[in-house]
């Protein structure tokens, strides 16, 4: 009776063995069937018409501003550029092609918020400030905004459609010296 029970024990422990054997073995076995057994994506997710964290440095990089941006913040759907005041002359043709990238070219951006400053050394001046949203600007109207471009280069920020400004009394006395000129 004692080595029947041996018996059986040893078995026991030999089939324990065998299974941990077994389990230790599945893993490669599954990775083996799904590589079988796997299907080939003909068609991948476009992520072209989407701005991402990914994508950010890539998509200012590729609009053409003549006025260099200082920051750029991409943060759930709010793209925040602060440009600096280079070329005053087209700094309304960068605000276009920012909004216009915004809501034509990308279909992710919800509101876009824009700050011009002037800089002196080290010293930053607020000149305005520009905010719109999505919802204010209709297909027609971005369909126009490029042929506004033209238009708004030399026009007031109050005539511009859309956006809603705010101008430093900084700002407003650049602007007054601008159209002077």
């Amino acid at each position: 009776m004692p080595i029947r029970r041996y018996a059986s024990l040893a078995a026991l422990g030999l089939a324990a063995f065998a299974v941990v054997l077994l389990l230790g073995r599945l893993p490669s076995a599954e990775r083996q069937l799904n590589d079988r057994l796997s299907i080939v994506s003909v068609f991948e997710p476009e992520s072209a018409g989407w701005l991402t964290d990914d994508r950010l440095v890539d998509a200012m990089a590729a609009i053409p501003l003549a006025n260099r941006p200082l920051k750029v913040v991409w943060n759930h759907g709010i793209l925040a550029v602060d440009l600096r005041n280079d070329k005053p002359d087209v700094l309304q043709r960068d605000l276009a092609l920012l909004i216009g990238y915004a809501y034509a070219d990308v279909r992710n951006v919800k509101q876009v918020l824009i700050r011009v400053f002037e800089t002196r050394g080290e010293r930053k001046t607020l000149l305005l400030a520009a905010e719109t949203r999505k919802t204010d600007w209709t297909d027609d109207n971005l369909e126009k905004l490029s042929l506004w471009t033209e238009d708004l280069a030399t026009a007031p920020p109050e005539r511009w459609p859309n956006v809603r400004w705010t101008i430093t009394s900084e700002g407003r006395r650049r602007l007054e010296n601008f159209a002077n000129s």
